[in-house]
C-alpha cells in the first residue's frame, strides 16, 4: 500500500533521514509487489509516473467511514461549553501541524478576511514540526482569543465539534486522500478545502473547492451560509461512497488481483 507520494512533491517538508528512507523503500517495494494499493486515482497516476510501474498493477481501495461515526457526541451545549466557544460560528481544522497541512494559510485569511469577533477557529491534532511556527502566527496576527487549541481529544468530542461546525477547512498543500472531508460530510457538515488533486477527486462538486490563495478564500464562508442545506446534502450522498464496505471490497478485489496476475 501508497498512501501518499509527498516526498517527492514535497521534500523540502522532509528531515534528510527520511526522505533517504523513502526514496529507498518506495521504489523497491513498489518493484517487489504483485499489486500496488493505493487510496485515490490521483496517487495511482503518479506511482506509475514516477516510477514507471505497469498502470494495471496499481488498484486504488478508497479509505472508508464507519457507520458508527458520530454515534456517541456530547450535546452542542456541552461541547461549547467545555471548549469555550461562545455562541458564535465554529470552524474546524483537524490537523497536526505539518508545514503541508497549511495552518498558517488558514489563520492568515482568518485575521485579513474573517472579522466577526465571535467566530472561532478549532485546531484539532497534536503538534507536528510547524507546531512552533503555527503558535508564532496565532500570537503575531492577534488571534489568540479567536482560535482554540485542544489538541487531541476523544473521537466522540471530534465528531461533535465537527458536527457543531459551520464549516470544515482544510487548505492542505498536499494530501493521498483526505479522511477528514469524508468525515465532516458524512456528519452533515459543509467542507471548504484547497484544489489539491486528491481533494478535488474526492470531495468533487459536494463541498466548496478553492485554490490557496487568500482572496480565494475570503468569501467562502459567505458561500457556505448561502449553501448550507445544499452542501449538507450532497455532502451525505458523496460520502455514501466511501464507507468501510465500499472500502473492503474494493481491498478484497485487489487481492484478488494479485491471485489473478499469479
Amino acid at each position: 500500500t501508497v498512501h501518499d507520494l509527498q516526498h517527492l512533491t514535497h521534500p523540502e517538508y522532509l528531515s534528510a533521514k527520511k526522505l533517504r528512507y523513502l526514496s529507498t523503500v518506495i521504489p523497491r517495494s513498489i518493484e517487489r509487489a504483485a499489486t500496488v494499493a493505493v487510496p485515490t486515482e490521483y496517487v495511482r497516476s503518479t506511482v506509475v509516473e514516477a516510477y514507471g510501474t505497469d498502470p494495471d498493477k496499481v488498484v486504488v481501495v478508497p479509505h472508508g467511514v464507519e457507520p458508527t461515526l458520530g454515534g456517541s457526541v456530547r450535546s452542542e451545549f456541552e461541547l461549547r461549553r467545555d471548549y469555550g466557544l461562545g455562541a458564535g460560528r465554529v470552524l474546524v481544522f483537524p490537523a497536526i501541524t505539518h508545514p503541508h497541512k497549511g495552518h498558517r494559510f488558514l489563520l492568515e485569511v482568518m485575521a485579513a478576511h474573517w472579522d466577526d469577533p465571535d467566530l472561532r477557529l478549532v485546531l484539532l491534532g497534536g503538534p507536528g514540526s510547524a507546531e512552533a511556527d503555527v503558535a508564532a502566527a496565532i500570537d503575531e496576527l492577534g488571534l489568540e482569543r479567536r482560535v482554540i487549541r485542544p489538541g487531541r481529544v476523544t473521537d466522540a468530542d471530534r465528531d461533535g465539534l465537527v458536527s457543531l461546525a459551520e464549516a470544515l477547512v482544510f487548505p492542505s498543500e498536499y494530501e493521498g486522500f483526505g479522511a477528514p472531508v469524508i468525515e465532516a460530510m458524512a456528519l452533515g457538515t459543509p467542507v471548504v478545502c484547497s484544489d489539491q488533486p486528491a481533494l478535488v477527486e474526492v470531495v468533487r462538486d459536494a463541498g466548496v473547492v478553492v485554490a490557496r490563495d487568500h482572496d480565494a478564500w475570503s468569501g467562502v464562508l459567505d458561500e457556505v451560509a448561502d449553501r448550507r442545506a445544499e452542501l449538507r446534502g450532497a455532502g451525505r450522498r458523496r460520502a455514501a461512497d466511501f464507507t468501510t464496505a465500499v472500502s473492503g471490497a474494493a481491498l478484497l478485489a485487489a487481492y484478488r488481483h494479485v491471485r489473478a496476475r499469479g
